[in-house]
């Protein structure tokens, strides 16, 4: 049953006759031994408040009564169980540990108080959630203020009947306060320094689950960091380690088991090399300990134990310890630098290299200088922003100036010097990386004008960015000259062409009447009664040979072309016909085909080939006419101006134009604006229309383009005419 209390004993010795009266108190106490009992083998703290609560009511018959416990974080008494109030579960109740009231200033004096709820206000206020039908006396509670596994002080031989886990009893150490609903009379002193006993016992049992739930809190902590490290390490490529103090691998991730730890059924080769990478750790382990205690940083090689090869590491080790400094082991990271040794290797075996190839760029900078120095025609070489680097001798002359140039002189240098800057710069802001253009200098020994024709090209860095611009220069002084002559010369030709095709088409008008003449007086003779055969024969011949003479004169001027016969013509038909022969060149040249054909346009009379021949060479002339990309527009429709049923067909083309001045011109034979023209395309064009009984009209505005306008009528009695006297001349 246990010891019983002195007080208790006394009592009942003295008044051993009256059973009666002892044996309450016995069961109280039996009641008491036995509650605390229950309460030690429960480990969590609530349960164990709440049997207390309940052996206070089967012990003393106690209806109410509420245990608080100190919350030091939010600094309160917050009831943790209660017996005997509306609401079975523990009030939710919080009291200032600053407050003045009597239920909380008993944790602060240790001594048990009487509250009456009818006069003390401040605690009834704290109370409002509990409902307590009589007085309350409140008991505080006091904890366990130490838990050791070492001896005690004095027990130096272990000879102490006090276990290797001990703890103390302290007031100092407060823990709560137990309320129970009774009126002060009500309660005898044997029943109060019982319930005092009995508080105090309630204190250290519920100081122990204190202990205990934050013992287990801090070990499901503990666990909890060791997993979130576990996982931590795990997910790190790099080898971890933690060492203690002996040296001893106490943690380590997955990549470091493969290098110190490895498999039971590991082949030979590779236990071998699990056993050298611990050697080789343990010595640098030992070595690490005795240098220094800060963080320290080595090389280290390690074997790989699945190929045998060497591994580099750098092992970054930082002493690990506890709350209070003292040390418990190493952190050590490996990080593998084999690659990195070898990108040094690399590095110097690329820098001896570098250093010979920059010995060979200077020696191809010696050559490339000589070379640009003896070159006859001016270099010069600019960064990206227009600065002169390079010059060679020719070039210096004409854009570096010298102390000794005079003023003119060394303003035609700088002149020179902008317009070569503003040609570099316009060749920055292009997409080309090279220009070919004609500049005008000025010649810093005698202020002539030179013209030149400057040919530039960037030089790009292997990532496309320009690093210089190299411009070569060409005097075409002589070469403008010799221009000059080759154009007075073909001037010269194209005057005597021009006058021997007058002297042609006069001589054929000339010749051609007496042609006429004669062919008709042979005519008559042939169909003359008068003739006899015997002359027949010689007239024949004579008709013949006249027909061959016209023949020649007609091909003399260019109209040797077979006719062809006159036929009903679909002029957008054979407008595709001619596109379809220049569909390829014009892609190739980025010339668009835009049509606008009139599909209710009437068929005309007219020779097929002869019109083919007419729109090829205008098509001919206005891609000719446009410089890079470009347009011509080929339109069909009724002319509705004429008096007779006509057609107009107009081609224009967004090329240079013609100028105002040899607009008047270009139907003349052997004029051309063209480099390569013979002057006769337009010439014989016109004629065909004219020929036809049409007419052909051109405008054009320079830079804007030019317009070919051709009228044919439906049918013409031109041609008409034309071919009545082909057949009459056939017969």
């Amino acid at each position: 049953m246990g010891e019983v209390p002195a007080e208790l004993a006394v009592r009942t010795q003295s008044s051993l006759s009256e059973s009666e009266r002892v044996s309450p108190y016995l069961r109280q106490y039996d009641i008491f031994v036995e509650t605390t009992t229950q309460m030690l083998a429960t480990p969590k703290l609530n349960e164990r408040l709440q049997l207390a609560l309940e052996g206070i009511a089967s012990i003393f018959g106690h209806r109410q009564a509420a245990i608080a416990i100190i919350n030091e974080r939010d600094a309160e008494l917050r009831i943790r169980a209660a017996v005997g109030f509306e609401d079975e579960s523990s009030p939710r109740v919080e009291m200032p540990l600053d407050s003045s009231a009597n239920c909380v200033r008993v944790i602060h004096d240790g001594h048990p108080l009487w509250i009456s709820m009818q006069e003390d206000e401040a605690s009834r206020s704290l109370f409002d959630k509990m409902r307590w039908q009589q007085d309350v006396l409140a008991l505080p509670l006091f904890g366990i203020s130490e838990i050791s596994t070492k001896s005690r002080r004095g027990d130096t031989d272990g000879s102490s009947r006090f276990p290797a886990h001990y703890w103390t009893f302290d007031q100092g150490s407060r823990l709560g306060v137990l309320y129970i609903g009774a009126y002060e009379n009500s309660i005898d002193p044997v029943s109060l320094n019982l319930l005092k006993r009995f508080a105090d016992k309630v204190g250290i049992i519920a100081s122990l689950a204190i202990h205990q739930e934050r013992l287990v809190n801090t070990v499901t902590k503990l666990q909890r960091e060791r997993q979130w490290i576990e996982s931590i390490m795990k997910s790190v490529a790099d080898p971890i380690v933690l060492t203690d103090l002996d040296n001893e691998i106490l943690l380590q991730n997955r990549r470091a088991e493969e290098l110190f730890s490895g498999s039971a059924n590991a082949g030979e080769g590779k236990r071998r090399a699990l056993k050298m990478n611990d050697l080789l750790f343990s010595a640098y382990l030992s070595s690490a300990t005795v240098s220094s205690s800060e963080v320290i940083q080595r090389d280290i090689t390690l074997v790989d134990p699945i190929e045998g090869s060497d591994i580099h590491f750098e092992v970054i080790s930082t002493p690990a310890a506890n709350a209070r400094g003292e040390p418990l082991g190493l952190v050590s990271i490996f990080r593998d630098v084999t690659d990195l040794r070898e990108a040094n290797e690399e590095l110097a075996r690329n820098f001896v290299k570098l250093q010979e190839a920059e010995a060979e760029s200077r020696r191809e900078r010696d050559r490339l200088d000589l070379i640009i120095e003896n070159v006859g025609h001016p270099i010069v070489v600019c960064d990206s922003a227009g600065n002169f680097i390079l010059f060679n001798r020719r070039a210096e002359l004409l854009f570096q100036e010298n102390a000794s140039f005079r003023s003119v002189a060394a303003a035609a240098v700088r002149t020179n010097a902008v317009k070569l800057t503003s040609f570099i710069s316009t060749l920055a802001s292009a997409s080309e990386t090279g220009r070919q253009a004609e500049i005008e200098l000025i010649d810093p020994e005698d202020g002539r004008s030179l013209p030149m024709e400057i040919t530039a090209r960037e030089v790009l860095d292997p990532t496309g960015q320009v690093t210089a611009v190299v411009s070569i220069l060409h005097d075409l002084t002589e070469i403008r000259e010799l221009e000059r002559r080759r154009v007075e010369q073909q001037l010269f030709e194209s005057e005597k062409l021009a006058a021997v095709g007058r002297l042609a088409a006069s001589i054929a008008h000339e010749v051609n009447n007496p042609l006429e003449a004669i062919k008709n007086a042979l005519y008559l003779m042939q169909t003359s009664i008068d003739v006899d055969s015997k002359n027949t024969r010689f007239l024949e011949i004579a008709r013949k040979e006249t027909e061959r003479v016209s023949h020649i004169i007609r091909q003399m001027l260019g109209f040797a072309r077979r006719p062809g016969e006159v036929d009903w013509v679909d002029v957008n038909q054979l407008l595709e016909e001619t596109l379809v022969l220049m569909e390829k060149k014009m892609r190739q040249l980025r010339i668009r085909i835009t049509k606008s054909f009139d599909d209710s346009l009437p068929k005309v009379r007219a020779r097929a080939d002869q019109l083919r021949q007419v729109f090829l060479n205008l098509i001919i002339n206005a891609q000719q006419a446009i410089e890079g990309e470009g347009e011509i527009v080929i339109s069909t429709s009724r002319y509705e101006q004429a008096l007779q049923p006509s057609i107009l067909v107009q081609l224009s083309d967004s090329g240079v134009g013609i100028a105002e001045d040899d607009i008047n011109r270009i139907f003349d034979p052997f004029f051309s604006t063209g480099k390569k023209g013979t002057g006769l395309g337009l010439w014989v064009t016109q004629d065909i229309v004219r020929q036809h009984g049409g007419r052909i009209e051109v405008s054009s505005e320079l830079g804007r383009g030019t317009v070919f306008s051709i009228v044919l009528q439906v049918e013409s009695p031109v041609l008409e005419d034309q071919e009545s006297e082909s057949k009459l001349s056939a017969k």
